[in-house]
């Protein structure tokens, strides 16, 4: 399942004209029988402030049916790896290609070969950092694999690309298209997050920390419960930041003019509540907003049960991120000039009003005094409103003006398990809603988020996901191509702490991971080459060329659009004061970054990225789509950035080899492919070269197969 591809623009429009009934998916009607209450949590979390409690609800349950048995709503069913067959024995470097070698043997078909060093070397670059290695490191790598052995050699690379930061900012875009991250609002007006970064740098750390997943779910979904107020820690400024992703979906700010609070009140409820579902459960919970899920054992009463864990959220743009040690001293400072302000705005008083120029200067030193205090540190976080939690009805179709019967806080009663995750939240200015939910959906208990989490990673690593519909693990969804696989993976992350490192580490060490690609083979367990992503694409051309910054974090970089972008959208020529409406591209020397620190609208993409699949991101993308276009071939040909990127590296590589033409050849072979070139390849870009110049050359390379895929 690709990426659905629905702007913030068309869902608003969508939702009105069908009376709020966006996202349901339409299937054969089931017959129900009944199902008996569940065991879920029949606990109350009563907070530290007035006594508030969270009544976690156990009511009967939707209407079971011959379909509602879904594999994935099991436990998880752990089985020893099968025993290896004679001949297998140097194939398997891990329990995972016993699995393997016994589907390819079940299935008939012959496992491949391993890939050569070279080959291997771009695969784990390309797939651990989302960039291709330099010349010198499949240089390296292929020595170790001579010297010491390929697995010796595999695993140190390995090591010491999960220890570079590379590492957490490759891993941060997979997650940022799952929890569907913009830098704006979408809607019309599209306007500009100025903190959302926050959230994307915080993602970065977690995964270069290897934070355990359980714990990451927990911030995302409840930080600010997980602390005891404004952060004094770092760590506890991540939990604060981590709750941006309450606030990542789309937002109408014109809402309020139109009297429409409601209805956008209603939309940021449905979209935390579906992403999370999708992203961290499998879970296709838009489809049981408006009726009873037509396939999953999921009623319209499930879907509100779930969303009134968030209904007493709200933004926390209150809330300093500055530790302890800061906010008083921002505190102490802005005490000292409001002090002298006011001192100054006393002389102003007794001055008299004829000595204009006095009270000129009064004026201007008061105003430099106010001008003077310091910020807090301000983020893009949410917290809970005061009081108690307003109640959730079930919405007639859908409709956010047609409320139907109250509901509790609950989980899904499909589930058998979940009181083992009943805890008091720390912060007593919140409802310890989401800390229940985080609680249960990160309790290894839970069967559905270590497999989700594992079959994402498996499908970054090997092209295909186990689940072919990594967000839907239900009726409607692909079923596993090999659930022992599946369940092996998720029982192993969990023993090994929830630690994403020790996953991909585990699954790169494997043979299956190690063998060559097998052309337009349709097998689950079988490689095929694949076109880089869209930033991959980008970043691989700055790579190259030497144009790639050393950015690692920070606001976002803003390119240079083409002026018929710019024309073609009315909100920039409606800018506010605030300006965040409007295009203000960065200097010319920030613009060189990688691609996960550009600037995300939702309603105006990059030419070149959105030309090579880059997904809308007012949805969860759960696997990017891979199209074949012809623009994709005039903007890799002609685009600016293309023209830039070979200028530079053709003066790169006339610094590097120096003025023998053969030798710029080899170089830029090197670069590009991390190989020699073939004789015939050398006469002809040396023809090429001498007609046209060493950047038409370098032009020519980045548009070959061989440079925008990868084995």
């Amino acid at each position: 399942m690709t990426c659905q591809h629905a702007s913030a623009r068309s869902r608003r429009r969508h939702r009105r004209a069908s009376g709020g009934r966006a996202g349901a998916r339409h299937g054969p009607t089931l017959q129900r029988g009944r199902l008996p209450a569940l065991a879920l949590v029949a606990a109350a979390l009563v907070g530290a402030a007035g006594g508030r409690s969270c009544a976690i609800a156990a009511e009967d349950g939707p209407a079971a049916s011959p379909h509602a048995a879904l594999w994935s709503l099991e436990p998880l069913a752990v089985s020893a790896p099968p025993p290896l067959t004679r001949g297998d024995e140097d194939r398997a470097r891990n329990a995972i290609d016993r699995f393997i070698l016994a589907r390819l043997s079940a299935d008939g078909v012959a496992p491949p070969p391993p890939a050569d060093a070279r080959t291997l070397a771009r695969r784990l670059f390309f797939d651990l950092h989302g960039l291709p290695p330099a010349p010198d490191d499949v240089a390296r790598f292929e020595a170790a694999a001579r010297a010491a052995g390929p697995d010796a050699a595999v695993a140190e690379l390995v090591e010491a690309l999960l220890a570079s930061p590379r590492f957490g900012e490759h891993m941060a875009r997979l997650w940022l298209d799952v929890v569907r991250y913009a830098d704006s609002n979408g809607f019309d007006w599209d306007e500009f997050r100025p903190e959302a970064w926050r959230f994307r740098d915080y993602v970065v750390r977690s995964f270069n920390a290897d934070k355990p997943f359980d714990r990451f779910l927990r911030e995302q979904l409840a930080g600010d419960e997980l602390v005891g107020g404004p952060p004094d820690t770092p760590a506890e400024r991540d939990a604060w930041i981590a709750t941006g992703f309450l606030r990542l979906g789309p937002h109408d700010n014109a809402a309020a003019l139109f009297n429409e609070q409601a209805r956008s009140r209603a939309e940021l409820l449905a979209d935390v509540t579906e992403t999370t579902a999708a992203g961290f459960l499998g879970l296709t919970f838009s489809c049981c907003r408006c009726h009873d899920h037509k396939v999953d054992p999921f009623s319209q009463t499930d879907h509100y049960r779930l969303r009134a864990f968030f209904a007493a959220v709200r933004f926390a743009d209150d809330c300093p991120l500055d530790l302890a040690a800061e906010r008083e001293g921002i505190a102490a400072h802005n005490r000292a000039r409001e002090a002298e302000a006011a001192t100054l705005r006393g002389q102003l008083e007794a001055l008299p009003e004829s000595d204009a120029e006095a009270r000129a200067a009064l004026a201007a030193r008061i105003e430099a005094a106010e001008a003077a205090k310091l910020p807090f540190t301000r983020g893009m976080l949410m917290t809970d409103e005061a009081g108690a939690p307003p109640p959730t009805h079930v919405l007639a179709g859908g409709d956010h003006a047609a409320p139907g019967p109250e509901v509790e806080p609950g989980f899904p009663l499909v589930f058998t398990a979940g009181a083992d995750v009943v805890a008091a939240p720390v912060n007593p200015h919140t409802s310890g809603r989401r800390l229940a939910l985080a609680n249960w959906i990160a309790s290894p208990s839970n069967p559905l988020t270590a497999r989700v989490f594992v079959n994402r990673i498996w499908q970054a690593l090997h092209g295909r996901a186990l689940v072919a519909t990594p967000d839907d693990f239900g009726g409607a969804g692909s079923p596993p191509a090999d659930r022992a696989l599946l369940d092996h993976l998720a029982d192993r992350f969990l023993r090994d702490g929830w630690s994403v490192k020790r996953l991909v580490r585990y699954v790169a060490l494997s043979g299956s991971y190690r063998q060559s690609s097998a052309g337009a083979a349709e097998h689950f367990a079988l490689r095929q080459p694949r076109r880089l992503s869209a930033e991959q694409l980008r970043d691989a051309m700055l790579h190259v060329s030497g144009l790639l910054d050393s950015k690692r974090d920070g606001p976002p970089v803003w390119p240079e659009l083409p002026p018929e972008v710019l024309d073609s959208n009315p909100a920039f020529l409606d800018d506010n004061a605030e300006k965040t409406k409007g295009w203000y591209p960065s200097p010319p020397e920030a613009r060189f970054c990688r691609s996960l620190f550009l600037v995300q609208k939702r309603n105006t993409r990059l030419p070149l990225l959105e030309a090579f699949d880059l997904p809308d991101n007012s949805v969860p993308c759960a696997r990017r789509g891979v199209s074949t276009t012809p623009p994709q071939a005039l903007m890799l040909l002609n685009g600016p950035l293309t023209i830039q990127a070979s200028r530079a590296w053709a003066e790169r590589v006339t610094r590097e080899a120096g003025a023998d033409p053969a030798a710029r050849i080899a170089r830029v072979f090197a670069l590009a492919f991390q190989r020699a070139p073939e004789p015939e390849e050398i006469e002809a870009c040396l023809r090429v070269a001498e007609s046209h110049g060493l950047p038409e050359v370098c032009r020519a390379i980045l548009n070959v197969n061989e440079f925008v895929s990868v084995d």
